[in-house]
């Protein structure tokens, strides 16, 4: 997923959306790379999950899209 990160530039940002995403539902694991404005998710493979944490990011003020890898 890229995150363009527009005022996601700290730690604390990053702790949050990381935070937020692991509670959805199939997720594992939710690492944001501030510097490489990057959010890499381990989840199940289910349908709209990224689409899902991609809209949590964007509550939050930030923007982001969805990239598979």
């Amino acid at each position: 997923m890229k995150n363009d990160q527009q005022g996601a530039h700290c730690p604390s940002c990053a702790f949050t959306i990381e935070k937020l995403g692991r509670r959805v539902p199939g997720v594992s694991e939710v690492r944001v790379d501030v510097a490489r404005h990057e959010i890499r998710v381990e989840y199940d493979g289910a349908s709209g999950t990224l689409e899902r944490i991609a809209g949590i990011v964007a509550g939050l003020g930030y923007s982001a899209a969805v990239r598979q890898t």
